[in-house]
């Protein structure tokens, strides 16, 4: 997943080893995070954010929190909107068809689905799975 805070772009890992890293951080599984996060504060959000840098220096992990904790247009909601997408993606990743298959296979139900949907900007559905609109950019 890419992130743009001000003039720069980070790469955050989705990779299976940045969910485990989450996970023990959490101490509960990945899709239980959102009952977790609603809680978080900045700091804890942020941490969790940094761990997507997985394995990189830790020069370029600082410079990501430096500029998280310093970019003018970044507020508490806006972090924690990066936040839920980011462990969206991690639940659902690959491209749009195979996230889209993987949704729609999964045991929530259609609203959260939809919920989903719009984060990682895939097109919404109703009831009967047939496309109804697409997410505003």
């Amino acid at each position: 997943m890419h992130i743009q805070i001000g003039e720069k772009e980070f790469e955050l890992s989705t990779h299976l080893g940045t969910v485990k890293a989450i996970e023990g951080k959490l101490k509960i599984p990945l899709m239980d995070a959102f009952d977790k996060i609603s809680g978080a504060t900045v700091e804890e959000m942020i941490t969790l954010l940094s761990l997507g840098m997985g394995g990189r220096q830790k020069a370029e992990t600082a410079e990501f929190i430096e500029a998280v904790e310093t970019d003018p247009d970044m507020d508490y909601s806006t972090i924690w909107a990066v936040l839920q997408e980011y462990i969206v993606s991690m639940m659902f990743s690959g491209g749009q068809e195979r996230r889209e298959e993987k949704i729609s296979k999964s045991n929530f139900d259609e609203p959260q689905k939809n919920a989903f949907r719009r984060m990682l900007g895939l097109p919404i559905q109703d009831s009967e799975e047939t496309t109804t609109s697409t997410p505003a950019d």
